[in-house]
């Protein structure tokens, strides 16, 4: 099946391979970390390598992998210029050369090679007889301290000849692999948390305030309901008092007018508006209490604005007589 161009049962090979092409890029290369590998020369020397490499170091305290880096005269080299190729296809285009090249038996033949990736790739390849590699892997018994050795290819660029002890170094490198692969998840997830954390605590608290305010005005409803009335009832005694002040004012006013009037004085009307009091009546001599209101020294400006008239039929003086007072007040 074909989509988009694409061999969908070549799918998986095609992301192995740009999965293992991607491992071998510098920036990724410390996903992968060497392991220290103690190898044992055709010659008789013993050293330790940094991974499958050329580079001596420092032995560590344990060494937990050998190899065995073949004798020269034991191995023949090929070389190869090709295409860029998969992993898949360059294995099996070296495969066909070696089967074509062997002096060995085919049973007998094992190879490995090493793939410099260009433009066009330069693949060199080593082979050798299983019999004469199993004699030199015996003859090493001893040294090798009981673990499965790796067969090399030496030279500045050493590469594994496969099936012997190499699965072992692969897999421990796999293990850390993963085990990187899961720090970093983790750190990532600790990141994210430390990112998200101030804001749903922020959040949380928000809410928790909101919640509380809430609480708090459920809490204080019937006190701010009865501050309230208070108020009101509080206006309403503060208006009825002043009502009742003025209506006092009043009424002394009107009892200190009264004790003005002479006996033969008659009242028809009498207004108090804006500290302002305007009498209307009929007096003997209403001259005469013009002049006593005007001795009264509460009272102010008194006058008679339509002057005094004479009443036809009882013979007593019609007046009206203003005045001003401090206060205010309405007629009763």
């Amino acid at each position: 099946m074909r989509l988009f161009g694409i061999d969908l049962a070549a799918a998986p090979g095609y992301l192995r391979d740009g999965w293992a092409e991607a491992l071998r890029w510098p920036a990724l290369r410390w996903l992968t970390p060497d392991e220290a590998v103690r190898v044992f020369g055709a010659d008789g020397t013993e050293s330790v390598r940094q991974g499958v490499s050329a580079r001596r170091i420092d032995p560590p305290a344990k060494v937990r992998f050998v190899a065995i880096e073949l004798a020269e005269e034991s191995l023949l080299r090929r070389s190869l210029s090709l295409p860029r190729l998969t992993d898949e296809d360059l294995r099996q285009a070296v495969e066909l050369d070696v089967r074509a090249a062997s002096p060995f038996a085919e049973e007998d033949t094992i190879w490995g090679f090493d793939a410099q990736r260009g433009e066009r790739m330069r693949v060199e390849i080593a082979l050798t007889s299983r019999k004469l590699v199993e004699r030199q892997i015996e003859a090493l018994g001893p040294r090798l301290g009981g673990l499965q050795p790796e067969l090399w290819a030496g030279g500045e660029r050493p590469f594994v000849i496969p099936g012997y002890g190499e699965p072992a170094r692969l897999a421990s490198a796999r293990r850390m692999r993963l085990a990187l692969f899961a720090l970093l998840a983790l750190t990532a997830a600790l990141l994210g948390a430390l990112a998200v954390t101030p804001t749903l605590q922020l959040r949380e608290r928000a809410l928790e305030a909101l919640g509380k305010r809430e609480q708090l005005a459920r809490a204080v409803a019937p006190q701010s309901q009865m501050r309230d009335e208070l108020t009101r009832l509080g206006d309403q005694i503060r208006l009825l008092g002043a009502a009742s002040e003025r209506r006092r004012d009043v009424v002394a006013l009107i009892d200190q007018i009264t004790r003005q009037l002479p006996d033969d004085a008659t009242l028809t009307r009498m207004e108090i508006t804006g500290g302002v009091v305007r009498l209307i009546g009929q007096a003997d001599n209403a001259a005469q209490l013009l002049q006593t209101l005007g001795a009264n020294p509460a009272f102010r400006d008194v006058r008679a604005p339509s002057g005094i008239a004479k009443a036809p039929a009882g013979g007593k003086e019609g007046f009206t007589i203003e005045f001003r007072v401090d206060g205010e007040g309405k007629s009763p």
